[in-house]
């Protein structure tokens, strides 16, 4: 490989923070216990799962009492019903009163409307059980766990945070970089607490809003992003360009804290040391040579 100048562009880190996509709670609609507590913080969810169970023990007395109340119902039903059926054929051959007959077809009618009424009761209170259901609200991953097992608690209290981080990230930028970020661009991220990993993201919706002096953004980061929320991340800003020479990373051998790169020398190749910048903001893995190479070296991989 021969080492040619090339124009780079210089970035200035803008210190930004990673926030949350998107963000969710999951809230208990009973007041009662938690009997079943199935997440922790740093979980991966599925829209759906079940996060926890929450139990009001009142209301399984009112469910059996219903059921009694409904079985009691049906028998009786049958009962009138056919006691009506032997009234009708006595009615015909005028052995029943005709009057004692329709008092008897509107008590099964009330007893039928009851009966209804009682299935619906059972239904809403069913309805009402199931919501001790506490499930996922989207596929994210949980951020906080307010409660542990056996907590008592209120109707719309949380039980559950989440985010979602998968790809699209929000970022929070001091507001004086508001001319930097616009819906379509490329920037660079740098993640410093990640070992300067460098990703690229782009710019998909700018929010109008200043949030506490710093300006809001939804980014989608190539390859998606696995950061905590709140981590620190770099935005590359360009600030200009300039010619420098570059080389791939994996042409470089560090030995001793010293870079060397295997530079031909007449007719073979010896191990040369040079300086180098940190690794450029880009996918390419290239770093920046600041000495020991000049323009037309021939340069090879380290055995």
């Amino acid at each position: 490989m021969t080492v040619e100048e090339s124009v780079i562009v210089d970035f200035r880190p803008v210190v930004a923070r990673v926030e949350a996509g998107d963000t969710a709670t999951a809230r208990s609609r009973l007041q009662g216990v938690v009997t079943r507590l199935l997440v922790d913080e740093g979980d991966v969810v599925k829209a759906g799962d079940l996060v926890a169970l929450v139990t009001d023990a009142t209301l399984d007395p009112q469910l059996a009492a219903l059921d009694a109340r409904i079985g009691g119902m049906r028998s009786q039903i049958k009962q009138n019903q056919d006691d009506i059926a032997r009234a009708e054929a006595l009615e015909k051959q005028g052995f029943y009163p005709k009057a004692r007959l329709e008092s008897e077809r509107t008590t099964l009618d009330v007893m039928q409307r009851s009966l209804t009424s009682a299935e619906a009761e059972r239904r809403a209170l069913a309805a009402r059980k199931a919501e001790g259901r506490i499930l996922a609200p989207a596929d994210a991953k949980v951020t906080s766990v307010k409660v542990v097992a056996g907590s008592i608690i209120s109707p719309g209290e949380v039980i559950a945070s989440f985010a979602t981080l998968e790809g699209v990230v929000r970022l929070s930028l001091p507001e004086r970089h508001a001319s930097e970020m616009a819906e379509g661009e490329t920037v660079a991220l740098r993640l410093p607490a990640r070992g300067g990993e460098v990703r690229t993201a782009t710019i998909m919706k700018v929010y109008p809003e200043l949030r506490d002096g710093a300006v809001v953004a939804d980014a989608v980061v190539q390859g998606g992003l696995e950061a905590l929320v709140g981590e620190r991340v770099d935005v590359l800003a360009p600030v200009g360009e300039r010619r420098a020479m570059l080389v791939p990373a994996d042409f470089v051998s560090t030995r001793y804290g010293v870079d060397f790169i295997r530079v031909k020398v007449g007719e073979r190749f010896v191990d040369a040391p040079v300086a180098l910048s940190a690794p450029l903001p880009n996918d390419a893995g290239q770093y920046e040579v600041l000495s020991g190479l000049k323009s037309g070296d021939q340069i090879e991989k380290p055995e």
